[in-house]
């Protein structure tokens, strides 16, 4: 349990009053200093006007909206005692507690799929009355890490916020960035990433948990991008399959799959998409497949040999003109391009024709078209790199003619 400065005062838990307005720094019980700037905090940039500061614990605070305000705590990782739920249910009550005051259970713990940096976790939910008689409700995530331990995230939110509350949909991205990262925060407050820490000595490893986690590098979040073959099914014939249509989808490392996404990793903010809007989803590996769970209720499984994409080197040029197979149509991503060496291209759609030029890199293809927007997109390719069989550009699937 922590000690007594590490709790949230009655003034920062007076933001969860619909109406309050965010205390100004310092406070007291977060008053380890200045807090830290939001564009380069420990934890890495955080979004415009949330703030961190330090005590006991890692505090991040949104600014006040008409709906309130909402709290992540980040306190130091702690041994496992049992598994990941019998350390859970024994140390996010009391962390909670010493922060907000007595927890109460509100639901069904939730499931969290693994990723390449963390075992699968659990995400508890609590509601807390605080000091003003107001309720906020705490969602407490924990994953294991390696060595045994175990890493607790709060987030901490009006019980009256709608779950649709853009700031609350920043938190839980945030969170969701920070877990499938393997994040973890060690004895002294500063973070580490659970991969890095697991091979001490590698000079390769010893890079910044915030520098890793910053923006600069949004390829580090993106699992695969995938294409695959999508059954539409009639509901009043349910043994009828229609047409099938070829889509692509973006997953991230943290077990998101966002289907039809075009937008490339610098651009994408999956705050946009919440969890259960369409085309949202959870994915997992399950033997040499992806296995993905939408919102809307519907399932699918793509074999990944044949539906993952590779991501370009720091410079790819391609030669050669691709139709395309699937998603929507638009201006930079049309119907057919002609690619050229040189880095130029043609856009074709219905006797339409754009001449621009192109970028790709890594999971990103960047189109020019002079006198027009430019675009930034998803990017992958399968087969020779010299002459791929098939790339994925933004939400569209192009072949070789």
């Amino acid at each position: 349990m922590l000690s007594n400065k590490a709790r949230i005062p009655s003034e920062i838990a007076a933001c969860f009053v619909a109406a309050a307005i965010l205390v100004a720094w310092p406070v007291a019980g977060l008053n380890a200093g200045t807090p830290e700037p939001a564009a380069d905090s420990r934890l890495g940039p955080l979004p415009p006007g949330w703030t961190l500061a330090v005590t006991d614990v890692l505090a991040v605070f949104s600014p006040a909206t008409d709906t309130g305000a909402v709290t992540l705590v980040t306190p130091p990782a702690v041994q496992t005692k049992g598994d990941v739920r019998a350390t859970i249910v024994e140390e996010a009550p009391a962390l909670i507690e010493d922060l907000f005051g007595e927890p109460r259970p509100a639901g069904n713990a939730v499931p969290l799929p693994g990723s390449d940096a963390v075992a699968p976790g659990l995400l508890v939910p609590f509601t807390v009355e605080l000091e003003d008689s107001s309720q906020a409700r705490i969602e407490a995530t924990g994953y294991p890490l390696p060595g045994g331990r175990l890493q607790l995230l709060l987030l901490a939110a009006p019980s009256s916020m709608p779950d649709n509350d853009v700031t609350l949909r920043t938190g839980r991205t945030l969170i969701e960035q920070w877990r499938g990262a393997g994040l973890f925060i060690d004895a002294n407050l500063q973070p580490e990433l659970a991969q890095q820490n697991a091979a001490p000595g590698d000079d390769a490893k010893s890079t910044a948990a915030a520098d890793i986690l910053s923006a600069a590098r949004p390829d580090d979040m993106v699992e695969n991008v995938i294409q695959y073959i999508r059954f539409v099914f009639d509901g009043t014939s349910p043994a009828a399959a229609g047409e099938p249509v070829s889509v692509t989808a973006l997953l991230l490392t943290d077990g998101r799959v966002f289907e039809s996404e075009p937008r490339a990793p610098a651009d994408f903010d999956p705050a946009t998409r919440p969890p259960g809007s369409a085309g949202t989803g959870r994915w997992q590996r399950d033997g040499e497949a992806y296995a993905m769970a939408f919102a809307d209720g519907t399932q699918g499984t793509a074999v990944a040999a044949s539906a993952k994409t590779l991501a370009a080197p720091a410079s790819l040029l391609l030669s050669g003109t691709f139709g395309a197979s699937g998603g929507e149509r638009s201006d930079l991503l049309p119907d057919v391009i002609d690619f050229y060496p040189d880095g130029s291209m043609l856009l074709k759609s219905d006797g339409t024709v754009l001449s621009g030029s192109y970028e790709i890199a890594g999971r990103t293809a960047r189109m020019t078209i002079p006198g027009r927007e430019p675009g930034a997109f998803l990017f992958g390719y399968q087969g020779e790199m010299a002459a791929p069989s098939l790339v994925v550009v933004g939400n569209r699937i192009y072949r070789p003619r």
